[in-house]
């Protein structure tokens, strides 16, 4: 009988000890938990505050980017995206956490006013006059262009897009992109344009300075140029010498094409084509005029 008793009161005792155990690793547990919680939301604070930074950086160069577009007057010419369009709006924009200013990615489809991509073809002329078809003209009837029938005549961008190019390449781009960042992360003051107050006092020439060392990553090449005649087939636009000896004077060995006459027999010899081409070349160099393999011209896609 009293080792029954005996061995009941050991189970209590150790019923209780085992209870004691529990209740004092329970508030450690307890505590282990709840800074977990805390720092997961720390994590998830900081990634909230870098992705508003990345966000509010972005846009603030976008911003940049169609300032310096209305101060230079570039408008479009495109019909809803340009050679970047496809390719770029089909990328996602990423900010991988942890990266910073390195992870901002900024579509270029969504940052330059997009032109329309033509096929060159060579026509005669010393100068810098372009011809264009006359889809593009109701483009511009349409759309009202600055200067359009005021007399004055429009300047075209004319350039062979750098398919690699991505935003920003240039220094002066970079540095500009760092600096907003540095603004951004060190909670100064942006203004709606994505740039500091004292930015405003700038010269146009300073403002839109890494704009300009911009353009040149973004093409190959480019050059400017004004129109002669809008009489051009759809889907092409005509280089005389001059605009595409520019085109292709980079040194990144650009490939060049000659034009063909289309009406040439097939049949002919070749000395039967020079000779034709000689007589041509002769009888009529009229500006703005198709100049059938007359010189090298680019032989991929121009951006007008």
């Amino acid at each position: 009988m009293d080792f029954e008793i005996a061995t009941r009161k050991l189970k209590s005792e150790q019923s209780k000890l085992r209870s004691n155990r529990f209740s004092k690793r329970k508030p450690s547990l307890s505590a282990t938990a709840q800074k977990q919680a805390k720092d997961q939301k720390k994590k998830e604070e900081q990634r909230r505050k870098e992705a508003s930074h990345k966000r509010t950086v972005k846009e603030g160069m976008e911003k940049y980017v169609r300032h310096c577009e209305r101060l230079l007057g570039v408008s479009s010419l495109g019909g809803g995206g340009g050679p970047h369009a496809e390719s770029a709006v089909a990328a996602a924009l990423s900010f991988p956490a942890g990266k910073g200013l390195r992870s901002i990615k900024v579509d270029p489809a969504k940052v330059y006013t997009q032109g329309t991509t033509l096929t060159a073809t060579s026509i005669w002329g010393d100068g810098d006059k372009i011809t264009l078809s006359p889809s593009v003209l109701a483009k511009l009837s349409e759309k009202e262009h600055g200067g359009f029938g005021s007399g004055s005549p429009l300047t075209f961008r004319v350039g062979i897009v750098n398919e690699d190019y991505t935003f920003p390449s240039s220094s002066a781009m970079k540095q500009k992109m760092e600096d907003l960042w540095n603004k951004v992360t060190s909670a100064e003051e942006i203004n709606e344009d994505g740039e500091s107050d004292d930015d405003d006092e700038e010269e146009e020439d300073d403002y839109t300075l890494a704009y300009k060392e911009e353009l040149k990553h973004r093409y190959t090449s480019y050059t400017h140029a004004t129109v002669v005649e809008f009489t051009q087939e759809d889907g092409f636009v005509g280089l005389p010498s001059p605009v595409a000896s520019a085109l292709l004077s980079s040194d990144c060995n650009i490939p060049t094409t000659r034009t063909v006459d289309p009406s040439s027999s097939a049949a002919a010899t070749e000395e039967e084509d020079d000779a034709n081409m000689v007589v041509e070349m002769e009888q009529d160099k009229t500006p703005g005029h198709l100049a059938w393999g007359a010189f090298d011209i680019p032989r991929g896609k121009i951006e007008i």
